[in-house]
């Protein structure tokens, strides 16, 4: 097996047990879409929103990428976002930014928590252009996961 395979393995494998670890934990939130996992946030707050708030934007904001059926791996990248942090884009639109406490909570720096996001949303996204079930309007419509304790 490649070492990409390997790290991309260990990435999705990482998401998933996290997710399921979150079910027991309320101060964890796991962002799903369509089946897919996505990411976890572990801060209640980051970037001055609640978790709660900041996984709704996400929502919305996958939501209107997914909306591009031209969506390629090479769209999502990394950024800086200003002196805040770093930021997930695809195609410069905004999917998710991360601050310090959102890093620190997951034990990892800034840039290295979004480059392991940029590095599993690369293999899921594309995926999930094709699924027009999931091009709802509002993330309230779209069948997505978000396991917040034991709800």
């Amino acid at each position: 097996m490649s070492t990409l395979k390997k790290i991309t393995l260990t990435v999705i494998g990482t998401i998933a047990i996290s997710c399921q670890y979150a079910q027991a934990k309320p101060e964890m939130n796991c962002i799903g879409i369509g089946g897919e996992t996505l990411f976890v946030l572990r801060s209640q707050m980051d970037l001055d929103k609640s978790m709660e708030s900041r996984a709704n934007d996400v929502y919305d904001r996958i939501r209107y990428v997914l909306n591009n059926p031209n969506l390629r791996s090479a769209d999502i990248k990394v950024r800086r976002l200003g002196d805040y942090g770093y930021k997930i884009v695809a195609n410069n639109e905004l999917i998710v930014p991360i601050g310090p406490k959102e890093a620190e909570a997951h034990g990892m720096t800034m840039q290295g928590l979004a480059n392991e996001w940029v590095t599993h949303l690369r293999s899921v996204l594309p995926k999930l252009t094709a699924r027009p079930d999931l091009l709802a309007t509002s993330y309230k419509n779209i069948p997505h996961t978000s396991v917040r304790g034991r709800q």
